[in-house]
């Protein structure tokens, strides 16, 4: 399955999502946010998660954005963990202040990477977060 049509494709046909498919596209990326922010990062993913798993098999759109935000998020906890591991392990040796910076670096970069695809969802591009990797498919 193809994550993106071509674009020769989707020009030519005039491919665009519904609006309710855009809608639910951005909030898979905003449910990300909400959950980054109310959680330090550590449940980011159940929102996107719900709404894949509600509509994966209705919309192609939606299920490549959802996709896209759950892969960011389980991306970038995995990195709050190694950081924050070595924020604690560090503190024992005195240097443990060094990793708080690239921690809340990630914890931001995170927040700018979801509301770039969120927009671009709302406008119904196809588009793929940087720097994650493929978890789910």
């Amino acid at each position: 399955m193809l994550d993106q049509p071509p674009s020769s494709l989707q020009s030519e046909l005039n491919i665009v999502p519904a609006d309710q498919e855009k809608n639910l596209a951005m909030l898979s990326h905003l449910t990300a946010m909400l959950g980054t922010l109310l959680s330090s990062g550590f449940l980011g993913f159940l929102g996107p998660l719900i709404i894949w798993q509600t509509q994966k098999e209705k919309s192609r759109f939606v299920n490549h954005h959802a996709v896209q935000s759950i892969n960011h998020q389980i991306t970038f906890f995995l990195a709050y963990v190694i950081l924050g591991l070595l924020t604690f392990v560090g503190s024992f040796f005195c240097i443990g202040f060094l990793f708080i910076i690239p921690l809340i670096g990630t914890w931001i970069t995170s927040l700018i990477f979801e509301t770039i695809a969120s927009m671009k969802a709302s406008r119904g591009e196809w588009t793929s977060i940087p720097f994650s990797f493929s978890f789910v498919k």
